[in-house]
């Protein structure tokens, strides 16, 4: 009798034992097509880098599905894919598709965990982001890319010149000259924070496309929930405070830890907006706002984004909306 229960361990063991084995076996034919699909969409890329508009929405299907059918699989793809593309492509198209290559793990990862599919869209949206202007700033620290103050003084530069010749003709003054500086420098301040609205766009559009095609596939995927129940992990607030207070103690002279904290900064305050949208989504369907009523707010709150900030903060350290009452 006293050895019955050892048995049992034994073959549990062993059970466990095929489990892991058979875990680590590599599908060869499935890494092999994978390994080609996205070694074409490489070469795509290096040849006309302009394509990743029109291949990124589903680019990140072949290695998320290979990731979900065998991890070990992936590792050897991503291995091959990435050695070559080191070799062979260009710096632009290698970073790009590393970036395919690391969101694939990170979508695949976060289909395991079960995560819902707003978080992964805010997962998503921070780590590319990051990404993305952690790139910029290494091609132009490398001289590979202008930095925005000089491409955008050589356009002041150029339009002066047009302008010259107007200004002493009478047709235009030199206040419409200095009001177009003023414009330019303005929206030069908006370029990290239209990267990473368009990347948002462009995360929402692949995983709207992604998801249903990987569920097609046998893949378990989640759906989205209403925007009044998207709730931001609370980490996102202490990173964006770690940011803020960083940013205090930087000088200009501090060009890629400063570039860091302020692009890291940005990437939290569109996650913050996000979160004020949903206290304001849940506050119009607690009180029953009529449509019109509705749409004007959202309205304001894009046009005040940083009121709206704001209150997304406010939720994320109060939980306003458990005290939100019909």
């Amino acid at each position: 009798m006293s050895k019955r229960p050892n048995s049992c361990k034994i073959e549990r063991y062993e059970i466990q034992l095929r489990k892991r084995v058979f875990n680590l076996k590599i599908d060869f034919l499935k890494t092999s097509i994978i390994t080609l699909i996205l070694l074409a969409i490489a070469f795509l890329i290096n040849v006309g880098p302009g394509l990743i508009i029109l291949i990124a929405p589903f680019s990140l299907i072949p290695g998320t599905y290979l990731y979900m059918k065998s991890r070990p699989s992936f590792y050897v793809m991503a291995a091959i894919v990435t050695l070559i593309s080191m070799i062979f492509m260009t710096i632009v198209a290698f970073q790009m598709i590393l970036a395919i290559l690391i969101m694939s793990y990170i979508l695949g990862y976060l289909l395991t965990s079960r995560v819902s599919r707003e978080l992964m869209l805010f997962t998503m949206t921070a780590l590319l982001s990051m990404y993305v202007l952690l790139s910029i700033i290494f091609l132009q620290l490398t001289d590979m890319m202008p930095t925005t103050k000089k491409w955008f003084g050589e356009l002041k530069e150029v339009y002066e010149t047009l302008a010259k010749s107007e200004i002493e003709n009478g047709n235009i003054t030199r206040e419409n000259v200095t009001l177009f500086n003023s414009a330019l420098d303005a929206m030069q301040l908006q370029v990290p924070g239209l990267i990473i609205f368009n990347l948002f766009l462009l995360i929402l559009l692949t995983l709207v496309i992604t998801l249903p095609l990987l569920r097609k596939l046998k893949v378990a995927t989640p759906n989205f929930r209403p925007l009044y129940l998207w709730q931001m992990p609370k980490i996102a607030l202490y990173l964006y405070f770690a940011a803020s207070i960083t940013g205090w103690f930087l000088s200009p002279e501090d060009v890629v830890l400063l570039g860091i904290v302020v692009n890291l900064k940005y990437v939290l305050e569109w996650i913050m907006f996000i979160q004020g949208l949903s206290l304001l989504s849940f506050f119009l369907k607690v009180k029953r706002m009529p449509s019109f009523v509705k749409v004007l707010l959202f309205v304001l709150a894009f046009l005040m984004a940083p009121v709206t900030q704001f209150f997304g903060i406010l939720d994320l350290i109060f939980r306003i909306k458990t005290r939100i009452k019909p």
